[in-house]
């Protein structure tokens, strides 16, 4: 599986080979959970995220048409799952609203080292995570997807639904405001080290 790309193993789940969810749930379970943790949910809000994004993936296997990149698509379902999850908060977010998310959760766990403490390797990462929580919503999570998920602009404008020249916007301005607020931080920690 591992010489597959993502939209042939999801093309083979969908002709019922179970291993290919497997070789999804390792190729993304990870970057699904980061992705969750950093739009500012807790650890156990991102692994109840991380595993209704695979229950997604499992319902809505048969309607999967490979028209873009598989990245895409998950992460969409992500984003979704993260607006809902925010609703119930009840932080405010103007998106349409979801039907309501399914209680059966897959279990995720892995040996290897969680995304939570790999990110959490250093006080500096630490404070890095808070400078991008303080940023406005759409901007965080433009940057998120940017930057650590490494997405083009034209993926990012389909997962937010936000033309590409409004997705470039939220992302340099989201890069100003991160300067501007770790300007001190990194003064700080220079400070500290000398």
């Amino acid at each position: 599986m591992q010489k597959l790309t993502d939209e042939q193993v999801m093309l083979g789940y969908q002709e019922g080979e179970l291993e290919a969810m497997e070789e999804l749930v390792r190729r993304y379970k990870n970057p699904v959970y980061c992705f969750a943790y950093r739009l500012g949910n807790t650890e156990a809000e991102a692994q109840d995220i991380t595993q209704e994004v695979f229950l997604r993936l499992h319902q809505q296997r048969l309607k999967y048409v490979p028209s873009g990149k598989f990245s895409t698509w998950i992460f969409s379902i992500a984003h979704n799952l993260c607006i809902s999850w925010l609703r119930r908060k009840r932080w405010l977010v103007l998106w349409p609203r979801q039907k309501e998310d399914p209680d059966e959760l897959m279990d995720l766990e892995s040996p290897d080292p969680s995304p939570k403490e790999t990110s959490e390797a250093s006080d500096l990462s630490m404070a890095v995570k808070r400078c991008i929580q303080g940023l406005p919503f759409l901007q965080r999570e433009a940057l998120v997807l940017r930057e650590y998920e490494q997405l083009d602009y034209a993926e990012i404008a389909k997962i937010l639904r936000k033309p590409q020249g409004t997705i470039k916007t939220l992302i340099h301005r989201a890069r100003l405001n991160l300067k501007e607020r770790l300007l001190p931080v990194v003064e700080e920690y220079k400070g500290g080290i000398r």
